[in-house]
């Protein structure tokens, strides 16, 4: 047990009327929610003639707490302590302690003497106003899984409602930041029972206001799911309609709407969904074709499914627009929805719905089943983001837009060789599983064109010392081609020095390939100039970052990288397409975003050339020589990989400026 704070007495007087009336005025004003930190609540609610306590300095510690001046409430505070109190006032003068403290923000110290409090005074009638602030200090501190174990005790142990609502209100703050919706509103709805009539819409209020700000797919899904008759799964229902059609999956907003018409048939919105159903169900038969997309638009890969998705609605909705051309619709299949039943929802879009090409996965783990799914179903599989090599092997109905390390290490490598006349590299990539495949691709690539590779070096990513590795790869260098000349000090300066020669080292290779990422990059650019290793350098696209380019490091001006994107490029595709892209979604594309829109852009492109199933789409994506993308002319190569014109991108006093 902790020293007290004060010696006190070992009896305890009450009062037992004046401390219920204590007891009542903690109970209904001590604590405010979090939620809202501009409101201000009286630590204690005045209730006809109760008061905190008796003596006048705890009155006054009260108003300046209640008036929001924290800091000269815990100057009251120790004054009264300074008085040497009566001990049945400091229980009292403790949670007085702990609400000034946690109004500044001092949340150790508030901590120490609330649980003075608990541990002093474990039956004082203000012991649970106490936990209650407890809680509050903790979610201040950013300890949630803290707050919420005492709160629960609270809800479940407490004989008093208003102590149970306030815990219940404050679970569901809690809950709420830590993005769990469904177990907020279930406390919300708890607390609803009981408060007022007037408090209990302040709770749905609360609720509703929480639902229709959610826009997470899963969690919208469990409030549904937890709630699929009664509110607040009304409101989940609604939102995620919203929701789908935003995301351009009209399907799954019509099935959506299906439900809820089913599950609310006399709710206020019946009409207007029930009109949306309808128009919904007439557009997508006035689509003579489909494209499906079939992407992870929940979970941790949302983000990159999104940008993807973004450029397929860009190229359906620019085909729309085109007079002549044939209505080509979108549906929009979320793989993380479901992955219990997602084969089977795969095949049932295949072989019910029939799109002429489905765009997906993400990843290159989920290729293999879904390519023998498509492959029965005659139906194009495009991956707009997928780097696995070969992906042909997978099927005659397989495809690729996205950027692989092949294309990378043959563009850099062309560039360097066949454009700038290099014959002679040094490799210098990070220990990972893209690093090593970059080098060993471009090794191999120079090798092809009678280049020659003389050393081969790795490091940790984040590393920021190298030296070792540039002086192993220096040595290697000087047995073959590098020249080590000692140079005689005092002849260049005129002046006796300690060391009076110097080695002035030449390398003897062209450039030096880095395929790591920009903040590596920075710093090992830097170090090779410190090893006088001053010649090109070379990177893949993890370059591409903008604080690389304005660092002020010279070392890096005129290095060249390869990307598959370029946002600024002057070629007035690409011009024309990150205005279209900015003007509907009020961002930049990004590489996952160009993939996606090339991938039904492709498809599209069939489908005005005179296609009108997955077999034809599939057979003029394998014999067209010229495909038209956004950075021009291209084909899918034999391994299924679109083989697109990359981006050389060249870092020029602090700007990136294409070089081709």
């Amino acid at each position: 047990m902790s020293r007290p704070l004060l010696p006190l007495s070992p009896h305890r007087t009450y009062v037992p009327l004046a401390r219920w009336c204590h007891a009542l005025a903690l109970v209904c004003g001590l604590l405010w929610p979090i939620t809202d930190p501009e409101f201000n609540a009286p630590v204690f609610a005045e209730t006809g003639q109760a008061s905190p306590a008796s003596h006048p300095l705890l009155k006054q510690a009260k108003r300046l707490i209640d008036a929001g001046q924290g800091e000269e409430a815990i100057t009251t505070l120790r004054r009264f302590l300074a008085t040497s109190p009566k001990p049945d006032l400091l229980d009292d003068t403790y949670l007085l302690f702990g609400a000034a403290l946690h109004s500044t923000k001092q949340y150790p110290d508030a901590l120490k003497y609330l649980r003075q409090l608990e541990t002093e005074f474990p039956e004082s009638e203000v012991a649970e106003r106490g936990k209650l602030m407890q809680a509050r200090v903790h979610a201040g501190m950013g300890n949630l899984d803290l707050a919420l174990p005492i709160l629960t005790g609270l809800r479940n142990l407490s004989k008093d409602d208003s102590t149970k609502r306030e815990a219940l209100q404050l679970s569901g703050d809690l809950y709420a930041q830590k993005k769990d919706a469904t177990h907020a509103i279930q406390a919300w709805l708890d607390e609803v029972t009981l408060g007022t009539e007037d408090q209990a819409e302040d709770v749905r209020i609360r609720i509703r206001d929480l639902a229709s700000q959610t826009s997470d797919k899963k969690a919208l899904d469990q409030i549904r799911g937890t709630f699929p008759r009664s509110f607040p799964g009304d409101i989940a229902s609604l939102r995620l309609i919203d929701l789908y059609i935003s995301r351009g999956e009209e399907h799954q907003a019509i099935r959506q709407i299906q439900q809820f018409l089913v599950n609310f048939p006399t709710h206020p919105q019946t009409a207007k969904t029930s009109e949306l159903l309808a128009s919904l169900q007439a557009k997508l038969q006035s689509n003579q074709f489909f494209i499906a997309a079939v992407l992870p638009l929940s979970g941790k890969l949302a983000s990159f499914a999104g940008e993807a998705l973004s450029g397929i609605q860009l190229a359906v909705e620019a085909n729309r627009e085109r007079a002549g051309n044939a209505s080509v619709g979108l549906i929009v299949k979320d793989f993380e929805s479901n992955s219990a039943s997602f084969l089977d929802d795969f095949s049932d879009l295949l072989n019910t719905d029939r799109p002429l090409a489905v765009i997906g996965p993400l990843l290159s783990k989920n290729l293999p089943v879904m390519a023998e799914l498509a492959e029965r179903a005659h139906i194009p599989l495009i991956t707009p983001t997928a780097t696995l090599p070969n992906v042909r092997r997978l099927g005659s109905y397989v495809f690729s837009t996205a950027l692989t390390n092949e294309l990378q290490a043959k563009r850099i490598a062309t560039y360097a060789i066949k454009e700038q006349g290099f014959r002679r590299f040094c490799i210098l990539h990070p220990d990972t599983a893209y690093g090593r495949e970059l080098a060993k691709l471009f090794a191999q690539e120079v090798q092809q064109r009678e280049g020659e590779v003389i050393a081969i070096e790795s490091y940790k990513e984040g590393e920021a010392d190298v030296s070792a590795q540039l002086k192993r790869m220096k040595a290697e260098d000087l047995k073959r081609y590098g020249l080590s000349v000692p140079v005689d000090q005092t002849k260049l300066t005129g002046k006796l020095t300690k060391l009076d020669k110097k080695i002035f080292y030449t390398p003897g290779f062209d450039a030096i390939f880095i395929p790591g990422r920009a903040a590596d990059a920075g710093l090992i650019t830097a170090q090779l100039n410190f090893h006088d290793m001053k010649v090109p350098f070379l990177g893949a696209n993890g370059w591409n970052s903008p604080d690389f380019a304005r660092t002020d490091d010279s070392s890096i001006d005129g290095a060249v990288f390869v990307d598959g994107f370029f946002v600024d490029s002057p070629l007035p595709t690409v011009q024309d397409f990150v205005a279209r892209y900015k003007k509907r979604f009020q961002t930049n594309p990004t590489i996952f975003a160009i993939q996606g829109y090339d991938a039904a852009k492709l498809v599209l492109d069939a489908v005005r050339k005179g296609a009108a199933s997955g077999e034809a789409v599939q057979e003029q994506l394998l014999n067209q020589p010229d495909l038209s993308t956004l950075t021009g002319p291209a084909a899918f190569g034999p391994d299924g990989t679109l083989n697109r014109p990359l981006f050389l991108i060249q870092i020029k006093r602090g700007k990136f400026q294409q070089v081709n």
